[in-house]
Parts: C-alpha cells; structure tokens; sequence
C-alpha cells in the first residue's frame, strides 16, 4: 500500500508539519541551490553511492556529482528551483526501522531551474523547466548524525529530465563571445 501526499508552491512554503519526504525536499533544495558549499553542503542529503541520472545519459556516482556540483560557483552565479507541485510517496510496504513507518520514500516535483552565468554581461536568466525523481532511503546507518531536516532519508538515486539545451546554448555563446573578445582584444 502507498500513500501519496501533495504541496502545490515554493518549496520554501512547504509547512514544518509536512510529511518526511517533503520536509527532505524542504531542506534538500537550498543546499542543492547553493553555490557556497561550505556553508550549505549538498553531501549530507546524497548517498555518496547513489545513482544520479540526467536525461537518458548513464548514471553518475553521488560523490561524483556532489564534487561537481562543489565547482560550479566558479562559473555559475545564481541557480535556483522554483517548485510548481511535488509529491511524496510513502511505500509502506517495504518494512519500516525509521519512525514514520517506512524505509523508502519516493519524492518527485516539477520546478523551473533558473541559471546565470558568472560571465554574462546581462545576467540573463536562462529558465527550463524540470521533472525530478528522488528515491530516498531511511539513512540510520549512513547518518552522519545531522538528520534534522533531512527526516532520517537521504537520496539513494536521482532521475532529472529536463532539456539542458537552453543552458548549454548560453555558456556556449557565452564563450564563444569572451573567446572572440580575448582575440580582439589581442589581434
């Protein structure tokens, strides 16, 4: 049996007394947001083996992208994602050692991702929208004793699908332009 719970908005007007894969989410996004990862780490909320998808590409390891993720404030200077619906789905038929009665959860949402580059001279804003899933696992043995917020779960696999091509096309015009200003400023 399954039960599914719903919020409809930010995800920073997801409630405190929310179900424990939205209040994961809850916490999740900001630290997957930020691009200071000392004062906001993702890794807590990543399972360092877990399974991350982007697309139809092949999975990455969670430590490969949380190291990623770590280095992107040296080209990014704003990132965040505006939730539009997310659902938590409780499996409760899966066993349950955590306190709410399950072990895995699934969470999936759909957001806008917004995106400006550190480069840009207009700081325009490339927006695309996102379907995510998240697999999440009760983390008891895994924690690294900071579970507030996460509810006890952390993501043990990742599917985001999405086109990248809006993003990928604005870094590559951004570097094609800093490239062709760099060669006249040279020539």
């Amino acid at each position: 049996m399954q039960q599914v719970y719903t919020h409809e908005g930010p995800y920073e007007s997801i409630p405190s007394t929310a179900t424990p894969g939205l209040q994961f989410l809850k916490h999740f996004l900001p630290a997957l947001d930020s691009l200071d990862p000392n004062a906001n780490p993702v890794s807590p909320f990543i399972h360092p083996d877990a399974r991350v998808f982007a697309g139809s590409g092949p999975p990455n390891r969670g430590t490969d992208v949380v190291g990623l993720l770590n280095v992107r404030q040296r080209h990014i200077q704003y990132f965040h994602h505006d939730v539009h619906k997310a659902w938590d789905i409780a499996r409760t038929d899966t066993g349950s050692g955590s306190d709410t009665g399950t072990d895995t959860r699934t969470v999936m949402f759909e957001a806008t991702s917004g995106t400006v580059f550190r480069n840009d001279p207009d700081d325009f804003e490339v927006r695309v929208r996102e379907f995510n899933v998240l697999e999440l696992q009760w983390a008891d043995s895994q924690s690294d004793g900071d579970d507030e917020g996460k509810g006890g779960f952390v993501a043990v696999e990742m599917r985001t699908y999405m086109d990248a091509r809006p993003v990928q096309d604005q870094a590559a015009r951004l570097q094609r332009e800093s490239a062709y200003g760099e060669a006249k400023s040279t020539g």
